[in-house]
């Protein structure tokens, strides 16, 4: 698309008009997050101080950012990637493993969405408190609303911000500044890439097309499709970088690639034997839940 092709779409869209509407002192803190988010050199698409700065934005209690892998024909999910500004307790993992499908805005059914939603969309407050997913996960910190920003993501997976709020309902600012920001980062993941770490460049030009979807998410027959091979090529390719760079899991070639040096720290057994097999192994988050 063209780039006045890009610029019609937005004149035909509801953002200019949400660009009047908002203050100077919001329209400065959008620019400021934007120029943060181009100039700050990351491994990850949005950085943890970015997204700090966003959630303060909005006026959220807790914000962060996560790339899931949705498996088992929607019943669950692998963590591809997984960013937040506040930490949690280590016993809230487990209650969103039971819970997580009672969300009301849970991401397999909702990843789609072009706008922001917030469980206050879509269900009532004497609803959302009666469900066990409120009770055990949100109750306990004092969370009234959930709101969450989808992005595109290929088949089978989900991107998406998410703010934990202090009180009921998404209101018009928080809501309008989410609205200004989407096209944003939709453009800015679309043309992410992680960088390149010196020793990935001992890979073939192939060998790294590989590991640079893997890092993206993409399962081995999603690499294969998009490269033009077979997954078993695919396989072949990641077990030649897995010796290249001297490691043993897809998570460890990626934290190479970035740059950050292998590390298999917190992989349970099963997922260093088949990293490379489709799809990859599970884990769960607290903040999956979406």
């Amino acid at each position: 698309m063209s780039c006045a092709r890009k610029l019609a779409g937005i004149r035909r869209s509801s953002y200019l008009v949400i660009v009047v509407k908002l203050t100077n002192s919001d329209l400065r803190g959008v620019l400021d997050l934007l120029y943060e988010l181009g100039s700050m050199p990351s491994a990850d698409p949005f950085p943890l101080p970015v997204v700090d700065r966003l959630g303060t934005l909005v006026a959220a209690r807790k914000a962060g950012y996560g790339e899931f892998s949705i498996t088992d024909g929607g019943q669950g999910y692998a963590v591809r990637r997984l960013l937040m500004n506040r930490s949690e307790p280590a016993w809230l993992e487990g209650a969103v493993r039971r819970w997580w499908l009672q969300d009301p805005i849970v991401c397999r059914v909702h990843s789609g969405a072009v706008k922001p939603m917030a469980v206050s969309d879509r269900v009532s407050m004497r609803t959302y408190h009666r469900l066990e997913y409120f009770q055990h996960i949100h109750h306990p910190f004092g969370t009234a609303d959930c709101v969450r920003v989808f992005l595109p993501a290929p088949n089978a997976m989900s991107r998406f911000f998410w703010f934990d709020q202090e009180h009921w309902g998404l209101r018009r600012r928080e809501r309008e500044l989410l609205e200004l920001l989407r096209p944003h980062f939709v453009l800015w993941r679309g043309g992410w890439s992680a960088p390149v770490s010196q020793d990935a460049l001992d890979l073939s030009a192939r060998e790294r097309e590989v590991l640079q979807a893997a890092a993206g998410g993409a399962t081995n027959r999603q690499i294969a499709e998009k490269l033009w091979i077979s997954p078993h090529t695919v396989r072949t390719h990641l077990e030649h970088i897995f010796e290249k760079l001297d490691v043993s899991t897809r998570t460890a070639a990626v934290a190479v690639l970035r740059g950050l040096g292998p590390s298999e720290e917190g992989l349970s057994d099963d997922a260093r034997t088949n990293a490379p097999s489709d799809p990859p192994p599970r884990r769960s988050s607290p903040v999956a839940s979406g």
